[in-house]
């Protein structure tokens, strides 16, 4: 079924739409919850705390298209009040921050995986949003400046400030 049909079900009130439309976004929303906070519960309690909110606001969402962004949206401003609440600092001395949010399915998978998230704790908060939503939820540019409340030319020179802060770091011909 297409997805503007589901989100227009669920905004009259269709609680298996609305479930519908949390069952296609919600491992790469508790993974996404859990990179920025690094603990299970925590992050557990900002994916319900996103769930709870969409639910209760989702007659609000105006393009029904852009219900994966809407809701990502969501859950990374919940991510960010919720860590500058607990007066924690964004930090990802783990090293699986990357390897959390991919599933491999090979063995050089997994190496590129490892590869990545040592590279990945190299980059600054911000950075590291931008990298998250555009290549582990494939989010536009224009998603993600929306999201982040940036210019996209500030998008743009972040994830290319970023490439080239990265190529160094990561084997050849991986992401860059």
């Amino acid at each position: 079924m297409d997805i503007k049909k589901i989100v227009q079900k669920a905004k009259k009130g269709d609680d298996e739409a609305f479930e519908q439309l949390i069952s296609s976004v919600r491992q790469k929303l508790y993974r996404t919850a859990y990179a920025y906070v690094r603990n299970e519960q925590d992050a557990l309690d900002i994916y319900q705390e996103t769930i709870y909110i969409a639910y209760t606001s989702i007659k609000k969402l105006n393009k029904p298209e852009s219900f994966s962004s809407w809701i990502t949206k969501i859950l990374v401003f919940k991510s960010i009040d919720f860590i500058r609440k607990e007066s924690r600092h964004f930090t990802t001395d783990n090293e699986e921050i990357f390897a959390d949010l991919i599933v491999p399915e090979n063995v050089d998978f997994i190496t590129h995986s490892l590869d990545l998230s040592e590279a990945f704790k190299y980059l600054n908060p911000p950075v590291k949003t931008i990298i998250l939503l555009r290549y582990y939820h494939d989010l536009s540019i224009k998603e993600i400046a929306t999201i982040m409340k940036y210019p996209e030319g500030t998008v743009k020179s972040h994830l290319n400030r970023a490439k080239k802060e990265l190529r160094p770091i990561l084997k050849e011909g991986y992401l860059l």
